[in-house]
């Protein structure tokens, strides 16, 4: 009687008669001997050894190599297995065999645990009762095929705040009953979901399909299961997601994580209209000497104000920006007679400034103190202000206030403070480039009299600022003096055709930004944007005006002037305290890499940048280190936002966070807007002030070097003259402008850790 030898689902059915069932003619070519391998739920493998009998007869034994290396208890079925050496084994029947020609052997060996490698080239033999060779050959054995979950994500609409078709796929790496699948889904994500061929659930921000029916499926097959009708969070990123599929017993059929990338646009902006200029004042010109002619005049160092002179005394104007033919008020506490002179600042010969105006011998009050208060809609606003004062004098802005920024320094001859002011120059013409003071982040830094944006930490601070009060800090020039005096000095220096304004300006007049100027600068730590604010740059962008942001930490905090005067600012910290205050709690589409091309990340006290062959570095030696140039406030390019198609870092190094001391990068960024503008993201507090050689005296650099002040001078004119498009020509600087005197060096207040 003829019975087969044959393993089926791993398990071989060995005849008790006296022959095996002929598959194939007596005159066979060859054994044929084939070797597969097969995964054992355990972990082992299962090795099925396969061969064509060329010869009849009784069988004594089969003998089999197997991979080098392998172990494990190794068994069989119908018969016994044993090691004749290292890596060969052999296998006796349990009951008499007979075969045929053309039979086929069929030999599993369970519990292997095979090394790595392979392919493998194996031997097989089987041994008839006479010694004959029965058949005898050998076959190859492929790796034990596995699969990996390859989890893939992928969003039909994948744009944060908006409504999105989510599928998860992944492949099955062992098989089994699907009973579930479970997907974690986008962080604050909602929605009435819904999904196809069975049911979804969603808990814990998890969401679990279950089929109508166990389905069975192999290793290898892919697995995808969408989600439908996903309301996005706001913010997005580069999210990392869980998969995972299972039998009704919890048995893991498939396990992994996979990226989803939901990356915002920039966000929509509102119109800013472009507004005429205004009828240009009786006896004021209808154009301005230029500024290496303003340069020429005898400048002074006597606007500088000496520590000793620091005190009491404290002064502010009723206005931040002024235009030939106003007026502007100040008002002073002292109780002495005082000096009021008006320094233009520029280079003068390296003195730093020109007095233009001054009135001496005025008479002042001790004004009352400050008053800090104020609700609005049933919030306490925490709000300085000094509007209750006095006005001390009326000075007039006429023609001999050339356009630029000023400091009226008042001195009752004992103690002396400084009152900011910007002259504009509201005529119509248009210049090659124009510096913005950032006057809104002077006020947030701001103290005097009370409590500003950070007093008191999240919730103790003003929710409301004014400009109706001194500043504290820089001796009453607010930040102008330790971070943005440089470039004003700089730019004069090298006798740029600049001009000036302010953020309260860019608010008033933004939609004539593409007017006024070519270029603008931002100055090194220019935070705190209205709406009108960020339309009005990102507006001046698509209209083709470039913008270096000479800075960092730009455009990140959201604020409402409170009027059309501009006297005062509203800031949201009640909603969710220092997250509610910036533009990125709007979501990820009004974060300021899309705008500038960088993001926030940290305040650092002062780390080196090395200089690489990018065209920011023409003209320095690669591998210069620039000690204490990465500090203040530092930018990188964050992977989950927005980045601007052909955006390239142009200069990177490391900043140490001041709350934790972890190493963090920073990346100068540039990118060509689709208008053809040019926009650069400096990413670090530090260019204004080392090109005076006089840093705030809380970093680990407050003194530049000569060399230092070079370099970044030569960064600061390669920035220009690329970000202009060649519109901007700064003379060689073969001799670096020298301040020949200076203001004390000033702390810092920066974002708190």
């Amino acid at each position: 009687m003829i019975r087969k030898l044959i393993a089926v689902a791993a398990v071989v059915v060995v005849a008790v008669a006296t022959t095996l069932f002929v598959v194939r003619s007596a005159d066979a070519a060859g054994a044929e001997v084939t070797i597969t391998a097969t995964a054992a739920s355990n972990g082992t493998t299962t090795l099925t050894y396969r061969a064509t009998v060329l010869r009849a007869g009784t069988v004594r034994d089969i003998v089999f190599s197997i991979p080098s290396g392998s172990t494990g208890a190794i068994t069989s079925v119908n018969g016994t297995v044993s090691t004749v050496s290292p890596g060969v084994l052999r296998w006796r029947p349990a009951k008499t065999v007979i075969v045929a020609v053309g039979a086929r052997f069929s030999i599993p060996l369970y519990g292997l645990r095979l090394p790595a490698g392979g392919p493998w080239t194996l031997s097989f033999k089987a041994t008839g009762t006479t010694g004959a060779i029965l058949t005898s050959g050998t076959g190859v054995l492929q790796p034990l095929k596995t699969y990996t979950p390859n989890v893939a994500i992928t969003a039909s609409n994948p744009i944060p705040g908006q409504k999105t078709n989510v599928v998860y796929a992944a492949t099955v790496t062992k098989a089994g009953v699907l009973s579930a699948v479970r997907m974690q889904l986008p962080a604050g994500a909602t929605g009435a979901v819904t999904t196809i061929n069975g049911t979804l659930t969603t808990s814990q921000g998890y969401a679990t399909w279950k089929p109508y029916a166990p389905i069975s499926v192999a290793a290898g097959a892919r697995l995808g299961i969408p989600i439908n009708g996903v309301q996005l969070s706001k913010y997005g990123g580069v999210l990392t997601l869980a998969m995972s599929a299972s039998t009704s017993t919890g048995v893991l059929l498939t396990s992994g994580t996979g990226t989803l990338s939901l990356i915002a646009p920039p966000a929509p902006m509102p119109a800013i209209s472009a507004t005429g200029f205004a009828t240009i004042p009786t006896g004021c010109p209808s154009n301005w000497p230029s500024t290496s002619t303003e340069n020429a005049k005898p400048g002074t160092g006597d606007w500088v104000i000496p520590t000793s002179m620091n005190g009491p005394l404290a002064a502010y104007l009723t206005e931040v920006s002024a235009t030939c033919g106003d007026t502007v008020d100040l008002k002073v506490t002292s109780g002495n007679p005082v000096n009021v002179v008006a320094y233009r600042m520029g280079y003068y010969a390296g003195l730093g400034a020109r007095e233009v105006w001054r009135q001496d011998g005025v008479p002042t009050v001790v004004q009352q103190a400050p008053v800090t208060g104020g609700t609005a809609d049933g919030k306490d606003l925490r709000m300085t202000s000094a509007a209750h004062w006095t006005k001390t004098l009326s000075i007039p802005v006429d023609k001999d206030w050339i356009p630029g920024t000023y400091l009226i320094k008042v001195s009752d001859g004992t103690y002396a403070s400084y009152a900011p002011l910007t002259v504009r120059d509201d005529t119509g013409t248009k210049h090659d480039l124009m510096i913005q003071q950032a006057t809104t982040t002077w006020q947030a830094y701001n103290t005097y009299g009370g409590v500003g944006f950070y007093s008191g930490g999240v919730t103790g601070g003003s929710g409301r600022l004014t400009f109706d009060r001194p500043y504290n800090e820089g001796q009453g020039s607010g930040q102008f003096l330790s971070l943005e005096q440089g470039l004003v000095f700089w730019a004069e220096s090298k006798g740029l055709d600049v001009t000036y304004w302010t953020n309260n300006d860019l608010d008033e007049f933004g939609g004539q930004l593409a007017a006024r100027a070519r270029t603008i600068f931002l100055p090194g730590h220019d935070e705190y944007y209205s709406l009108r604010m960020r339309a009005a740059l990102s507006q001046a962008i698509s209209q083709g005006v470039n913008v270096a942001n000479l800075g960092a930490n730009t455009a990140y905090r959201k604020i409402t002037f409170t009027d059309d005067g501009r006297r005062s600012w509203d800031i949201d910290r009640y909603t969710d305290g220092y997250n509610s205050t910036t533009w990125r709690y709007l979501g990820d589409a009004y974060a300021s890499q899309p705008l500038l091309g960088a993001e926030y990340i940290c305040p650092v006290l002062g780390n080196t940048l090395t200089t690489g062959t990018s065209w920011m570095f023409d003209g320095i030696p690669a591998g210069t280190a620039v000690p204490g140039f990465i500090a203040g406030e530092i930018d990188y390019v964050w992977p989950g936002l927005y980045k601007h198609p052909g955006l390239t870092t142009v200069a990177s190094g490391t900043g140490n966070c001041r709350s934790n001391g972890n190493a963090v990068p920073m990346h100068t960024t540039a990118y060509t807007a689709p208008s053809g503008a040019r926009v650069l993201n400096g990413s670090t507090f530090a260019y204004g002030c080392f090109l005076v050689g006089r840093c705030p005296s809380n970093w680990t650099v407050p003194a530049p070097s000569a060399a230092s002040q070079q370099a970044v001078g030569t960064m600061v004119a390669n920035i220009a003259e690329w970000v202009s498009n060649g519109t901007i020509q700064v003379p060689a600087d073969t001799t670096v402008a020298r301040a020949r005197v200076a203001p004390p060096k000033y702390k810092l207040q920066t974002e708190q850790p």
